[in-house]
C-alpha cells in the first residue's frame, strides 16, 4: 500500500511541475516563454548562468577559505609539537588548499570552455 501512495505522490508532483507546459498553445496561437533571468544585463546563455553561479560561490567561499587558513594556523600554534595535533593541523591546511584549488579550477575550466565554444562560433 505504501508503494501505491509513493507512486501517486510522484505522479502528483510531476503533474504540478509540468502543468504550465500543458496549456501552451491551447488557444491555437504561438505562445512564447520569457526568460526569467534574462533582460537587460541578465543571463541569456548557459555559460553566463554557470559563470554567475560560480561567481557567487567564489564570493561566499573566499572568506571561508581565508578563515580556514587562519584556523589551521591556530591549530599549528596550539599543537606545540604534539605529533597528533600537528597532523590534524596539516590535514586542515591541506584540505583547505585543495578546496581552494577546486573552486579556482572550476572557474578556470568554465572560462576556458566558454571561450573555446564562443571562438568556434556556435555560442552557448
Amino acid at each position: 500500500m505504501q508503494k501505491f501512495f509513493n507512486k501517486v505522490q510522484y505522479l502528483i508532483i510531476l503533474g504540478i511541475l509540468f502543468l504550465p507546459f500543458e496549456f501552451l498553445g491551447a488557444d491555437g496561437q504561438i505562445t512564447q516563454l520569457n526568460n526569467p533571468l534574462g533582460g537587460s544585463g541578465g543571463v541569456n546563455t548557459i555559460s553566463q548562468l554557470i559563470n554567475s553561479i560560480l561567481g557567487v560561490i567564489i564570493i561566499i567561499a573566499a572568506p571561508l577559505a581565508i578563515l580556514a587558513i587562519i584556523y589551521s594556523g591556530f591549530l599549528f600554534v596550539k599543537a606545540r609539537g604534539n605529533p597528533e595535533k600537528l597532523k590534524e593541523a596539516r590535514n586542515t591546511l591541506m584540505w583547505t588548499i585543495i578546496g581552494i584549488i577546486v573552486l579556482l579550477g572550476a572557474q578556470l575550466l568554465s572560462t576556458v570552455i566558454s571561450g573555446t565554444i564562443t571562438s568556434l562560433g556556435t555560442g552557448v
